[in-house]
């Protein structure tokens, strides 16, 4: 489900002051030239993109631990590092896609080259013949990756506004949700029925799909951000432009005012962006805004990636990124190869299992839309908590079907940690009215990469050494030991939330006990 573009007003008052007919133009353009357009065509093809990244990626989870021990006797560290290789390529190709596609402003073409790459090395898997070419096959996938994850939620801000870009970005990422999903058992099935190269074949076809899906739309006009110079006229909030009671006629009226007058210039850009502002500012102050200054940063229009790194909500998101995705992507290698000691578990089987964990986020639209309302961190907080217990329940259950509750819980944590982040980060792009998109979901992605990197090759040294159960246990200590670090702000609010609900009911106890 993808979420439609908020009613941004009457078209009265939409109304460019310094022209216009540029609102209209679009209205005699054919169905399919709006249609190529369309933000909803947008998310379409970013889900349709996220979604077959992880088919590609779930498709190998149940496969390569089979093939590196039966086919090439391989262990489980060689296991988990020919999944983090993965991580890898990824790590190498964010960066340089998004510097790229910021600078250049141009999203298209590099998801096409990256949904090529990514059908080029689905069949390198297929021609694999030793262990050396899994491994370059596995960076060349990760490579690709990296287009669809940063361009993808980059082309996402670009076209939708942030008090709605948490319900978008849910909605995406179920889309990625319903890929993992289907990919380990698409790869079992294709595996066990039709040979070793039969799943590989069926990627590079659903890669090249995509492909075409991305050359449909068109270049989306990206939403313009508005300098701050017309703070005087309206007051502003962390969390976006916040005016009290008044109507949304009169908002605009004032911005239009404050724009001509301030930097005319810039007034048409402000202008046909119009005013986005929350009516729920109240609630919005329980999320990432808390950790925030409360007064907006100067403009930056297009700061580095350190910059955007040294601000500590983003550091907060990125270690909460860093953290849940280790853990998640640090099961991957090593449950197969627990279920068939413990199970005998064949790899259909072992795919099966495996949507339990992936089901939950299924939800991630609902999570995202929830995150909007009560507060992006507030959400992920929750979700480490339910994350860090689902990670100890692991190592309990001695049958199949106990598996599958702590496995949800497992796969619901980690959709509550990580949907809320990823609007949280664009909030601070806002806020400071960066141009960046693309470098912040890098930076995301680079953090994904490297917990994608340190997952498998610490949970598959340990697991050779001690088992799956000190693996799981230290995993779930990693989890607790971060939440404080990583929510320090929010657990501090709700002391002293706590300690002034307390002191409130002493208060009435004792004006009660005065009283009689």
């Amino acid at each position: 489900m993808i979420a439609p573009v908020p009613n941004q007003g009457s078209s009265e008052e939409r109304r460019p002051l310094l022209n216009s007919s540029s609102q209209s133009s679009d209205k005699n353009k054919s169905p399919l030239y709006r249609a190529r357009r369309s933000p909803v065509a947008v998310a379409c093809v970013v889900a349709m993109a996220l979604f077959t990244d992880m088919v590609v990626y779930g498709v190998v989870v149940p496969i390569l631990p089979m093939i590196v021990k039966e086919r090439l006797g391989g262990n489980s560290s060689a296991i988990g590092l020919l999944f983090a290789c993965y991580a890898i390529g990824l790590l190498a190709s964010t960066p340089f896609f998004a510097i790229l596609s910021d600078k250049y402003q141009n999203r298209r073409i590099p998801m096409m080259v990256g949904m090529l790459g990514l059908a080029v090395a689905t069949i390198g898997f297929s021609l694999a013949s030793n262990y050396w070419v899994l491994i370059i096959a596995r960076i060349g996938q990760g490579s690709a990756g990296g287009a669809s994850w940063t361009i993808g939620l980059g082309l996402l801000a670009d076209v939708y506004p942030p008090d709605n870009l948490g319900f978008v970005m849910g909605a995406t990422m179920m889309a990625n949700a319903v890929g993992f999903m289907v990919g380990p058992v698409v790869g079992a099935y294709f595996y066990d029925y039709h040979g070793y190269k039969a799943p590989f074949i069926f990627c590079a076809a659903l890669a090249f799909l995509d492909f075409l899906c991305i050359l449909f739309i068109a270049e989306p006009e990206k939403r313009k951000l508005s300098p701050s110079s017309s703070s005087t006229a309206v007051d502003q909030d962390v969390e976006g432009l916040v005016v009290g009671e008044l109507s949304t006629s009169t908002i605009v009226a004032v911005e239009r005012t404050a724009a001509a007058i301030s930097d005319p210039k810039h007034a048409q850009d402000i202008l046909d962006d119009g005013l986005h502002h929350h009516s729920s500012s109240n609630s919005e102050s329980s999320g990432y805004g808390s950790m925030a200054a409360s007064a907006p940063a100067a403009p930056v229009e297009d700061p580095s990636m350190f910059q955007i790194a040294c601000n500590w909500t983003i550091i907060c998101c990125l270690l909460a990124t860093f953290v849940a995705a280790s853990v998640f992507s640090g099961l991957e290698p090593i449950f197969p190869l627990y279920l068939q000691e413990l199970l005998d578990a064949s790899v259909t089987q072992t795919g099966l299992m495996l949507t339990a964990a992936i089901f939950p986020t299924l939800f991630a639209s609902l999570i995202g839309y929830w995150s909007d309302r009560v507060g992006h961190f507030f959400v992920s907080l929750l979700g480490m908590v339910v994350f860090s217990m689902a990670t100890f329940s692991l190592v309990l259950p001695t049958s199949f079907v106990s598996f599958v509750l702590p496995l949800m819980l497992f796969g619901l944590g980690s959709s509550m940690i990580l949907t809320p982040l990823l609007p949280a980060m664009a909030d601070v792009v806002n806020k400071n009215g960066w141009n960046c998109y693309a470098k912040t979901y890098a930076l995301y992605n680079m953090t994904y990469s490297l917990s994608m990197a340190a997952g498998p090759i610490l949970a598959g040294y340990v697991y050779d050494d001690f088992g799956f159960r000190w693996t799981m246990t230290m995993f779930g200590i990693m989890s607790i030991v971060a939440t404080p670090i990583i929510f320090s702000d929010q657990i501090k609010k709700v002391v002293s939330s706590l300690a002034i609900w307390r002191r409130q009911g002493s208060e009435v106890e004792t004006a009660e006990q005065e009283s009689a």
